[in-house]
């Protein structure tokens, strides 16, 4: 097999700074194996976007790579930077997990310890094809792409109040940043409140008025391993919208914990669970969302989400595709 060359882009600020440690590791992997690579530094929010688009349309090496090493937020800019250009070259993405939630690595099952998701990466001998959401925000006219899941309502709420928490740069730094999402679990519990969503899919309007959690998704995880839908998967060209209700607090926990266990939650008229290529939902009421772990402002939501497609030049045992 030729031997690739990697196009680096590393965000140091990733996991409250822990991503610098990864780098330190991976850059002397890399020498030491004499694998050669070009690094460019993200240093400002939608930075890694630009980096993407000006590697994907400059003149590249043979064999080319483009290995992020970040959190889900810079592998979500790296992917949105690929696709706003086009990628006339076909550029495949390799990552390297160093953020707080780490939960694409999750949902492939790319080792979440440097080293060894970088044998993943070296070791690889084709592209991996998976699926990713693209997403159009109607009031705005937003677009992007998310590769875990663009949640509104509980899963937001969380991911909003974990952002801004003071004790999330404690705990990244500690090795326990899933724990500033669970941190946030119970108060959000109480205080969010039930909202109505339409959702259009399959040729069917429905309108579901005690949502309480709402999530496109491309596969099984969120906040930092938390199992909101075990049975999504990214090779299977459909996204996965779960809408769960809250008709009391005891009944939407009991369905919580059993999913997050992965335990079947059975069919429940609480649950509501439709895939499909093309979905279309709405809500009337103030809300927040979130795409990749990254939190939007609290407003009203219309988003259309589709399929896309991106490879991946990485080695997975969990996904066949």
């Amino acid at each position: 097999m030729e031997s690739k060359f990697f196009y680096v882009i590393y965000n140091p600020v990733a996991g409250s700074g822990n991503a610098r440690k990864t780098w330190e590791l991976i850059a002397a992997k890399l020498a030491e194996r004499e694998v050669p690579y070009e690094l460019f530094e993200s240093n400002y929010p939608r930075h890694t976007v630009q980096l993407a688009q000006q590697i994907a349309k400059g003149e590249l090496r043979e064999n080319s790579v483009l290995l992020v090493i970040g959190g889900d937020g810079t592998l979500n800019e790296a992917i949105t930077g690929l696709h706003l250009s086009g990628n006339p070259q076909h550029l495949p993405v390799s990552y390297i997990p160093a953020g707080s939630g780490n939960d694409f690595a999750r949902g492939i099952g790319l080792s979440q310890k440097p080293l060894e998701a970088l044998d993943q990466v070296l070791g690889a001998t084709k592209p991996l094809h998976l699926d990713i959401g693209s997403y159009v925000e109607l009031q705005s006219e937003t677009r992007g792409f998310f590769v875990n899941n663009f949640g509104i309502g509980f899963d937001a709420a969380i991911v909003h109040a974990a952002n801004i928490a003071t004790s999330k740069k404690l705990l990244n730094r500690l090795h326990a940043g899933s724990l500033s999402y669970i941190n946030q679990i119970v108060r959000i519990l109480i205080k969010r409140k039930p909202f109505t969503v339409t959702v259009r899919a399959n040729g069917k309007t429905e309108v579901i008025k005690d949502a309480y959690l709402c999530t496109t998704t491309n596969h099984p995880y969120f906040g930092g391993g938390v199992r909101i839908l075990p049975a999504a998967t990214p090779i299977d060209g459909k996204l996965d919208l779960i809408v769960v209700d809250r008709p009391n607090l005891a009944v939407f926990v009991a369905q919580a914990v059993r999913s997050i266990l992965g335990k079947p939650v059975g069919k429940t008229k609480y649950r509501h669970h439709i895939q499909a290529s093309h979905i279309e939902i709405s809500t009337a009421s103030k809300q927040f969302a979130q795409v990749d772990g990254e939190s939007w402002a609290e407003q009203p939501y219309g988003i259309v989400f589709d399929m896309a497609e991106q490879d991946f030049w990485i080695t997975s045992n969990k996904l066949n595709s």
